[in-house]
């Protein structure tokens, strides 16, 4: 017989005989079945679900592709065209998938003929999607994205992509109008 520690429903703790048998534990005042090989993976498939579900449902962001090229080892610099010009996007998102990039700058190009430069100084790693620029100012449709990087032999040449947040349905059509 062994002794343990069991919290009553009564809210005070006291110390109770248990008696173990198979994957039940048995106390002379309650029989608390605890069977934790067959409950485990579920609780850690649940936990593991919803922690996956909560960055998507607590943003409410759902990001949009927009292009991807390949990084070249010869050349410093690269340049995605965006095939939807009508839509209107707040924020942007580089990925990489291959090999880490050194990236020293972006520069987005939009609709209207102007250009913001970000300057980004830093390595962006394959599965790092933690790379996002508001993107400030007006409200404008993007054309297209350039990548400024730092030539390195990779073994195979990266993949980046880019992915946008647009303004919800309706939205660009009312700051249309307030123009």
């Amino acid at each position: 017989m062994r002794w343990s520690l069991i919290h009553c429903v009564s809210s005070r703790s006291e110390w109770l005989p248990r008696q173990k048998r198979g994957d039940t534990l048995h106390s002379t005042r309650s029989t608390i079945t605890i069977n934790m090989r067959h409950r485990l993976p579920w609780v850690s498939a649940l936990i593991l679900a919803l922690a996956s579900a909560t960055g998507l449902l607590a943003h409410g962001q759902v990001w949009d592709f927009l292009g991807y090229t390949r990084i070249s080892g010869h050349e410093n610099h690269g340049r995605i065209q965006i095939a939807r010009r009508d839509r209107l996007f707040r924020s942007i998102q580089v990925r990489v998938t291959g090999e880490a990039i050194f990236f020293d700058r972006l520069m987005v190009h939009f609709a209207d003929r102007t250009t913001e430069e970000f300057v980004v100084g830093g390595r962006i790693a394959p599965g790092g999607r933690d790379y996002v620029i508001e993107l400030p100012g007006e409200l404008r449709a993007i054309e297209s994205v350039e990548l400024w990087y730092y030539q390195e032999a990779w073994g195979q040449n990266p993949r980046v992509s880019l992915y946008g947040i647009r303004l919800p349905e309706g939205s660009a059509e009312a700051i249309a109008e307030q123009r």
